[in-house]
Order: C-alpha cells, then sequence, then structure tokens
C-alpha cells in the first residue's frame, strides 16, 4: 500500500485569501469576504485540524476560531489525522510550520509552511511501514519524531527526520510496544512517553484488528538520543483489551492518558488515567456515572498552559471532561454532540466536534461551555492544535 503524491499536484492546492474559494470550503458570504485579508501573521489565537468539507473533500485547514475565518488549507489525498507544530529553530518565528498526519494505515504526512515561502513539502513511510497518525518536534524543531508500524514484524517503532535537511529520514527508535499512537516529550526536552495501543495492524490483514486476544497495550518511555526504552508499563492482564491511544504531559511530567476499550460494549471501563515515571499507571474512576458515559473511548487528551488540567473527549457520550493533573480529580464536564478534538487556548479548551461543531471551554470548575456557532466545515476529524 504505497502512497503517491496526487499527480496534479501544484501550489493551487493551497486555499487562501480568497484564491480558489470557488473550488474550496463551501463558506457563508460573511466568512467568504474576511478571508480575503486573512494571514497568518497577524498575531491572533489560530488552530489546525483536519477535517472534511461540505463536498466530501478532506483537508487540514488553519483558522481563526471565534471568528469562523479560514487562514489556510489543504487538499489531502486521504484522512488527516494528528498535526505537530514546529518549535522556534534557527530563528524562524514560533509556529511557522506544521505536519499533518495521514490517519493510520496510513503512508503520507505534509510539511506546511505557515508563512507559504515554500510549496507543501510530502512525506512518505518506507514500503514496510506505515504512520499512526502522530509525531511531535524535538524541543528545538531540528528532529520530528513519527509513531510507525513496522508490520512485517509487528512491532511499533519511532521514525526520526531531519526538519532542517528536508525532512530526510535519519534513524529510527523503538516505540518499546505495539501499535505506537500519540507521543509526547517530557520536560528535559530527551525523553518521549509513547501510548501503545497494542493492537497488531497490518494493511493488508484488517482482521488483525479484532484479534483483541492478542492486544498488548503499555506506556513507554524512550531515551531519544539512545533509543533505550527506560520504562515500561503495561496495564493489569485483565485490561489488556484497554488501548492505550492519546496522552498528554502536564506538571512534574504527570502523563494523562485517553484508552478505547475493544471489549463488549457492556463491560464498562475507567478509559482515563495518570502516571508518573516510577509508579503504576492509575485508572482514574470519575464520578456521576461518566465512566459509563464516556462509553468506553476516549478521542483526544490535552493539556492546558499551566499544566495544570487535562481536557478528555468522548464523541460517542458527547462529553468533555476537565480533570486536575495533580490529583486526578474530576472538575467539570460539558455536554457536547460528537465532541472529538480538544487544543488548549490561552484561558482554556477548544472543542471539535465530528458533526462540525466548535465551543470552548474554561479550565476552572466555574466555567461553562460556549457554543460558537460556524460553518467551516462539515466534520472535524479527531484532533485540534494550538499554533500560538
Amino acid at each position: 500500500m504505497n502512497y503517491r503524491q496526487p499527480k496534479s499536484y501544484d501550489r493551487r492546492c493551497i486555499l487562501r485569501t480568497g484564491l480558489g474559494l470557488a473550488g474550496g470550503l463551501l463558506l457563508p458570504s460573511h466568512v467568504l469576504a474576511s478571508v480575503a485579508g486573512a494571514s497568518p501573521t497577524l498575531g491572533r489565537p489560530l488552530f489546525a485540524s483536519a477535517c472534511k468539507d461540505q463536498r466530501g473533500r478532506l483537508l487540514v485547514i488553519i483558522f481563526d476560531a471565534q471568528s469562523g475565518e479560514l487562514v489556510q488549507s489543504l487538499e489531502l489525498p486521504e484522512r488527516g489525522h494528528g498535526i505537530a507544530v514546529r518549535p522556534s529553530d534557527l530563528g524562524r518565528a514560533q509556529g511557522r510550520e506544521l505536519v499533518t498526519f495521514a490517519r493510520r494505515p496510513g503512508n503520507f504526512a505534509v510539511v506546511l509552511d505557515l508563512d507559504e515561502a515554500r510549496e507543501p513539502l510530502w512525506l512518505t513511510t518506507r514500503p514496510d511501514r506505515h504512520f499512526f497518525g502522530h509525531g511531535i518536534y524535538s524541543s528545538d524543531g531540528r528532529l520530528l519524531y513519527t509513531t510507525e508500524n513496522d508490520f512485517e514484524n509487528g512491532v511499533g517503532v519511532i521514525g526520526v527526520r531531519d526538519a532542517t535537511d528536508g525532512y530526510r529520514q535519519v534513524g529510527e527508535l523503538p516505540a518499546g510496544g505495539i501499535d505506537p499512537h500519540e507521543l509526547a516529550l517530557l520536560s528535559d526536552h530527551r525523553t518521549l512517553v509513547v501510548a501503545n495501543g497494542g493492537i497488531r495492524t497490518h494493511p493488508d490483514e484488517p482482521r488483525l484488528e479484532n484479534d483483541t486476544a492478542t492486544m498488548e497495550p503499555s506506556l513507554a518511555y524512550v531515551d531519544s538520543t539512545t533509543g533505550d526504552v527506560v520504562e515500561r508499563h503495561e496495564l493489569p492482564a485483565e485490561l489488556h483489551k484497554l488501548s492505550i491511544r492519546h496522552l498528554g504531559v502536564g506538571g512534574n511530567d504527570t502523563v494523562v492518558f485517553g484508552c478505547q476499550y475493544r471489549g463488549p460494549a457492556w463491560e464498562v471501563r475507567s478509559n482515563v488515567g495518570r502516571h508518573r515515571r516510577g509508579e503504576a499507571p492509575e485508572l482514574l474512576t470519575l464520578p456521576d456515572r461518566l465512566d459509563h458515559r464516556v462509553r468506553n473511548y476516549v478521542a483526544s487528551v490535552a493539556i492546558d498552559r499551566r499544566g495544570e488540567t487535562a481536557a478528555i473527549t468522548a464523541p460517542h457520550g458527547g462529553l468533555a471532561v476537565i480533570i486536575e493533573v495533580a490529583t486526578g480529580r474530576c472538575l467539570a464536564h460539558h455536554e457536547m454532540p460528537t465532541v472529538s478534538g480538544v487544543a488548549e487556548t490561552r484561558d482554556g479548551f477548544l472543542l471539535t466536534g465530528e458533526n462540525g461543531g466548535m465551543s470552548k471551554v474554561g479550565r476552572e470548575p466555574s466555567s461553562r461551555i460556549e457554543h460558537w456557532p460556524q460553518h467551516l466545515v462539515a466534520m472535524w476529524d479527531n484532533h485540534a492544535i494550538a499554533l500560538d
């Protein structure tokens, strides 16, 4: 299953400043007017997410959530998933470059220059690898780490690419488990924490994903310099169907992770947990039967900018839950149909839904959810990310 760059690709794939919008997103007239003056350099809070427009096209877009303005957009050959924003590097301004990954088991990624000084750069995996949908930059922005599947050998790996040299692949690290999905960097700027879903996957054998008996979920800590797996933690054997998929890192390097249970729907499990290095993973019990409302599926995790609170989304239950990182205490929960993506904002979280909806909520327990009417897209994908 080898991805090929679209033969017709050229710079016109980017939809911006009103050019090509007749063939782009279907936007209301007030948004069409505002796009003409939009620029990613205005210093306002912007976000990025993969999505589907009203015509069914798959895109990654950069947008102003509050105003509903489209800033930049690129059509994708297949569904996008996670997005990574490049930190400052060699004098570059913060957040001038981002990469969008194919939804698993895809093998394309695309790097978008937010200043549009360079055409999008399309990346592919090795023929015997595919992406698992996520990646992260090193703290200095020089390297890109990507979760990948060595599907012939049935093991997870982390691809290493040089962002200063055209994203040339320069190495590979062990993921410490099977089916690595999301990963994050700890405060030492060296240790990667990896959510290994534990589900064996092969692009030519889709039925492998239904073999829950062989699942081996884990959290792994990998030294990005040496490649050593310095810690690996599995859940108890009776929870081997609890696939660890998404995570974020809060204060004191506390990891908050979200799971997707692959057992029967009537077997309600806690799908939210915390972990600190040197300890056993802790699964959280949510109050007021919220565990039942999560419905065994967490789609996304985000940590606020202080590292104090985490937001987890449960689209099957139309629920977003705010958790105190230090204690694991549930601070609040909010209703939003099909809520899936979540990104930190300057004072809370942005929520996006699979129905195209968008909302904002503060980090404080007393905060109320604020729904923002908009018609940017027909469906948001699982993840959103802040650019500022």
